[in-house]
């Protein structure tokens, strides 16, 4: 059985109404902040914690969601299952 391979081209695009996140993250306990559209509320969170645990090592991180679409329609039936995850990956 011979494989046979064909490749699409997808595009990314962030998700209307969904803005940039963010999260406090404490390097010490690996406790963090729930996640937050303002950058300020991370910081904060990570200050309080400073304040109460003495822990003085921290991490913001931000992340943004997308939409993959894909862009060639000639190949819309062929690319079903292309670029699939895994649960949880």
């Amino acid at each position: 059985m011979r494989a046979r391979y064909r490749f699409a081209e997808w595009t990314l695009s962030a998700m209307t109404g969904m803005t940039l996140r963010y999260i406090g993250k404490c390097l010490t306990c690996v406790e963090r902040s729930v996640d937050t559209a303002d950058p300020d509320d991370g910081q904060v969170w990570c200050l309080r914690h400073a304040g109460a645990t003495g822990h003085t090592s921290y991490e913001m991180t931000a992340f943004q969601y997308f939409d993959a679409t894909l862009t060639d329609p000639r190949h819309s039936h062929t690319a079903r299952g292309v670029g699939t995850c895994a649960p949880g990956s």
